[in-house]
């Protein structure tokens, strides 16, 4: 079998595993329990892999009172100092099946949600959405209020949420975006049908379970429309971390920022991360008197969900979106055109009724997106340089980590056949 024929194998292998797979939420449980080979002096962050003295501010007060939160450190400068000194461990999250929203920081109390691909058994793993409230960790803050909430997440809200799921027997996630095609969400950045649609299903088995503060967790799930994300990021870590897995392959297995660099993986290439210089998310600031010189680079890993087909590359699923951070229906149905024309297949359990009835486009692969010349564009919430959300809008993916992964897949395949 020559090198051609292993790339259309493995890929053919890779896309079973992204169409065919179905991601299903199983439980609740503290991220050092579940998450393989996760320390408990180890602490989890956005996007590739970073030296910390290169952290952006948000990223490092995340880490610092996730340090803070676990009693590795009695203070902040404590935290980071020992951080600096390599006492408390830090890694890229999605090299461990752990997507981190924007800022976030995860320790090893922290409880995840945990999906299971049940194709595979693959799992993924993501902290739950924190709600509404502008400063939380996933910002980049902590303080002793934020401190509370943390605990009152990790005492009381999430293992009500474990015992909800476990009551529903899991939730298949790819049922939940069939039963809302059509309702709006690109499922990256706008989710307010998805995350219904879901909440439902947990309100409905938490007034059969017995847990405790019954009607305020209920309360805080009923009032976040963005609950879904967390849920959808820890989905697609459980279908990449089986894609990782398969030598040869060309489809993007990963995506995610740090606020200096903007990475990919691919699926032949497994946790190696391929980088370029972070663009910015432009489109709409929540302050306007805000301005591009106020964001960081791209930061965090919620545009994993993008791999799985959503987001920018599902643009034409979510018009409202495109049209709220200043695009055109016809720009969203454009950057869903250019993701179709870069990937291997579509997802057919969610067609969009205003694009024809077509499928959401997944497995980008990186030799269209080199020999087309072109790449995809991903939607996100841009952060401020002092921690907060800046704004929603979207930036074009550089062509340099395109090109750099397939060198590699391509000297790693030269070098395997040289064997």
């Amino acid at each position: 079998m020559n090198i051609r024929e292993k790339i259309e194998q493995a890929n053919q292998e890779v896309m079973k595993i992204m169409l065919e797979g179905q991601p299903t939420w199983v439980d609740v449980q503290p991220a050092g329990d579940v998450i393989p080979n996760m320390q408990k002096n180890m602490i989890l962050y956005a996007g590739p892999v970073i030296a910390a003295d290169q952290i952006v501010k948000p990223v490092r007060v995340a880490i610092s009172g996730a340090a803070v939160h676990d009693g590795l450190a009695k203070d902040m400068q404590e935290a980071w100092q020992k951080v600096l000194a390599g006492e408390i461990v830090i890694d890229s999250g999605q090299n461990y099946g752990c997507a981190c929203g924007a800022a976030m920081a995860v320790s090893a109390s922290m409880p995840v949600i945990v999906v299971r691909d049940t194709l595979t058994g693959a799992c993924g793993f993501c902290t739950p959405h924190p709600g509404g409230k502008r400063e939380v960790l996933r910002w980049g803050y902590y303080d002793d209020t934020i401190e509370a909430d943390l605990c009152w997440f990790r005492d009381v809200f999430c293992p009500a949420l474990g015992a909800a799921v476990r009551h529903q027997g899991g939730i298949n996630l790819k049922e939940i975006l069939a039963r809302t095609a059509g309702m709006g969400d690109e499922n990256h950045t706008r989710q307010p049908a998805s995350s219904m649609a879901c909440n439902m299903l947990l309100i409905s088995a938490l007034t059969e379970v017995d847990v405790p503060q019954r009607d305020e967790v209920i309360r805080v799930l009923a009032a976040n429309d963005r609950f879904f994300l967390h849920i959808m990021m820890a989905g697609v870590q459980s279908c990449t971390m089986a894609m990782k897995q398969v030598p040869y392959s060309t489809v993007l297995a990963g995506l995610g920022g740090n606020g200096v660099e903007l990475g990919i993986q691919v699926s032949g290439m497994g946790n190696q991360w391929f980088t370029a210089p972070a663009p910015k998310i432009l489109g709409m600031f929540i302050n306007p008197t805000w301005t591009e010189d106020d964001i960081l680079g791209f930061l965090g890993d919620s545009c994993v969900t993008e791999v799985y087909g959503l987001g920018g590359f599902s643009a034409i699923a979510g018009p409202a979106y495109v049209l709220m951070t200043g695009g055109t229906f016809e720009e969203a149905r454009r950057r869903s055109d250019c993701a179709r024309s870069l990937s291997l297949g579509e997802h057919r359990f969610a067609p969009v009724p205003w694009d024809e009835g077509k499928g959401l486009p997944v497995g980008i692969d990186v030799r269209r997106v080199v020999a087309l010349n072109k790449t995809p564009i991903s939607h996100g919430g841009s952060t401020l340089k002092d921690g907060g959300q800046g704004g929603s809008g979207c930036a074009v993916l550089p062509m340099e980590m395109f090109k750099g992964a397939l060198a590699a897949l391509g000297q790693k395949a030269m070098e395997d056949n040289a064997e």
